[in-house]
């Protein structure tokens, strides 16, 4: 009970605040930082590594592999002993796992790649948000994973990311 009136206590003090204010902007750091031109260089490398280039074949060929066992299944499932049925399920069980650990790896790198752009970037989202605030007199900036519905126009995210950009050169 006491929680309930809490976020009921949160929400409307949230929604008063949002009432006053004249403009509030959507932004998406992760995606600003993903759409600039230097992700995309370094998505591009991560690509060529011959381990990532490998791992994304794994995956490839696993999923082929599980696709393949499947249809085997169904094609002549009705026809193998339980024993046979049983051998099949566990390889499928295996494929399955092997797939999962190299999706796993695979995310990983992403993951480590992702970080390490969002951190080197930190300091100039910063940067460009105070300016982007100030001349476009944006009250509030809410994160876009926040945000239920807001129309296009105030997402700020390809500004930033423009601005990230020009930041680079």
């Amino acid at each position: 009970m006491i929680t309930k009136q809490l976020l009921a206590g949160v929400a409307l003090t949230l929604m008063a605040s949002l009432a006053f204010a004249d403009r509030v902007a959507v932004f998406d750091a992760q995606g600003a930082v993903l759409q600039t031109k230097k992700a995309a260089k370094v998505m591009e490398t991560l690509k060529a590594k011959p381990e990532y280039a490998e791992l994304t074949a794994q995956v490839e060929s696993l999923q082929a592999d599980l696709k393949a066992m499947a249809k085997e299944q169904e094609n002549k499932g009705m026809t193998w002993s339980q024993e046979q049925a049983m051998d099949h399920r566990k390889k499928m069980e295996y494929v399955q796992a092997d797939l999962q650990l190299a999706v796993k790896k695979l995310q990983a790198e992403n993951s480590a790649v992702l970080s390490r752009l969002m951190q080197e970037s930190q300091e100039s989202l910063r940067e460009i948000l105070g300016k982007l605030v100030q001349t476009e007199g944006i009250d509030i900036v809410i994160p876009a994973q926040g945000v239920i519905y807001a129309n296009p126009k105030s997402d700020i995210t390809l500004k930033v990311s423009a601005e990230l950009d020009k930041l680079a050169k």
